[in-house]
């Protein structure tokens, strides 16, 4: 699906939940999260692209291996808890999305900190 498909799909599902929210509310809920989660597939799918063009980015450049893994685990979380947040706040829990923003950043940081020392030690070499 493109981005004017997927887009059509959110407003089509928007509508319908708030035609049905009147009068059922937890339907609203449902159509929300079905919507968000065929847009979330759709996206998977999409993922092997992405990393056909990380790997030949990888080819061109000469760092290891794992700073490449540890760069998309971080924009995996990212997405992943994104979604998870946005269907909390629509469902009406903003306490639960910003603990899920909360741990998510720690997992980031968790992620990012054997770069980030390998940098630091790659600067105080270039720097002696």
């Amino acid at each position: 699906m493109n981005v004017v498909q997927m887009s059509l799909l959110a407003v089509a599902g928007v509508l319908l939940a708030m035609v049905l929210k009147k009068e059922r509310p937890e339907f609203g809920i449902v159509i929300s999260i079905v919507v968000c989660a065929c847009i979330f597939f759709s996206v998977l799918g999409r993922l092997s692209i992405l990393l056909e063009a990380v790997g030949r980015l990888r080819d061109l450049a000469t760092l290891d291996v794992g700073y490449f893994r540890t760069i998309l685990k971080m924009i995996g979380i990212t997405y992943v808890a994104e979604f998870a947040v946005s269907l909390c706040k629509d469902a009406g829990y903003a306490t639960i999305a910003s603990q899920i923003e909360m741990f998510s950043k720690i997992s980031i940081l968790l992620l990012a900190l054997p770069v980030i020392e390998a940098f630091l030690q790659l600067i105080a070499t270039v720097v002696t």
